[in-house]
């Protein structure tokens, strides 16, 4: 075990995969009650950021929220503040020497991440995702369980792709895009675009 970590955001599967990599959790900053996660030190609200790094700034956070706008608003939030972040890889994903992950990042069981590819800093890839040869995803980006981002994929800086998805060779997925759940990628996807279907198409507000 290490000196431990202090997740920003309450989720079992991160508790979960903090034991499954050897990491404590110190404690969990969420606003939930405190019986939420039995067994664990629960610090209510991010208002409690500048008490805790007083107490506790020697020790890594992991921003755990699945949204990438949320992430990215708590990583600047406590890294003003004052904190360092560390990452968590699942030992059982399987993340090629080749690939280079930036901080904060987070692999989960059965992910893929293949030779050459990028993560950007607090990157999150859920399970069983697959990440193939030469893609570069973005900052804060989240790619959901199962997605399948085929070679020379650029995600970029905040988008979201969703569970089953696949985003075909040499596509570019637009700054804080969403590609739906189940989605295929024929095509680039613009900035700040939601696309949906098989092939992905923008979705159209009635």
């Amino acid at each position: 075990m290490n000196n431990g970590v202090i997740l920003i955001g309450g989720s079992v599967e991160l508790i979960e995969l903090c034991d499954l990599c050897g990491v404590r959790v110190v404690g969990i900053v969420d606003k939930e009650p405190g019986g939420a996660f039995p067994g664990h030190k629960v610090f209510h609200g991010d208002e409690v950021a500048s008490t805790l790094y007083r107490r506790h700034g020697g020790i890594p956070l992991v921003i755990s929220p699945d949204m990438p706008e949320t992430r990215k608003r708590l990583a600047a939030y406590y890294a003003e503040c004052g904190f360092v972040f560390s990452s968590l890889v699942s030992p059982r994903a399987l993340v090629s020497p080749s690939a280079r992950l930036g901080r904060g990042v987070v692999i989960q069981s059965g992910a893929n991440v293949s030779a050459g590819v990028t993560l950007g800093d607090f990157v999150r890839v859920n399970t069983c995702a697959n990440i193939m040869h030469d893609s570069f995803i973005g900052d804060y980006s989240t790619i959901a369980p199962n997605a399948v981002i085929l070679g020379r994929v650029k995600v970029s800086e905040g988008a979201y792709v969703g569970a089953n998805a696949t985003v075909l060779p040499g596509k570019t997925v637009g700054r804080g895009a969403v590609v739906g759940a189940g989605a295929l990628v024929t095509r680039d996807v613009p900035a700040k675009t939601t696309v949906m279907g098989n092939p992905a198409r923008r979705r159209v507000k009635k």
